[in-house]
């Protein structure tokens, strides 16, 4: 897990980054965000920053994007203050980061899960969000 930060003017967003190539079954998928969970559990993000990061995870194409969401909303319920934002790596390509690209997958506030078919936002609509919180 390594932190990243995308900054655009005096906003920014602190954030994980998973890119999958596809190659991960279900159970692949249970360990990976299993270890997301632990670390967000045990608050080691929190010696050097004090908001969690959220995570940004683009996918190959939606059944790929679809089945990290289920796995992770499943993994991740229990995450406290916590968001999930997915996209594809078509959409990424065809749009760049910018666009209305991303679905939310886990919600911070409420720590709701989202129904896939909730809106795509931009990036600057994420960050505005971690802002106003």
């Amino acid at each position: 897990m390594r932190l990243s930060d995308y900054r655009v003017g005096r906003q920014h967003l602190r954030f994980w980054l998973e890119w999958d190539r596809g190659t991960m079954n279900v159970r692949d998928l249970g360990i990976k965000f299993n270890s997301y969970a632990h670390s967000i559990a045990s608050r080691e993000w929190a010696r050097d920053y004090s908001l969690i990061p959220a995570l940004i995870c683009v996918a190959p194409d939606i059944v790929q994007e679809r089945r990290m969401l289920c796995v992770a909303q499943d993994r991740l319920v229990q995450a406290t203050g916590f968001e999930l934002w997915t996209t594809t790596e078509v959409l990424l390509n065809e749009h760049g980061p910018l666009a209305r690209i991303w679905l939310q997958g886990i919600q911070q506030r409420s720590k709701a899960v989202l129904p896939s078919s909730s809106l795509r936002q931009s990036l600057l609509d994420i960050i505005h969000g971690l802002k106003s919180m």
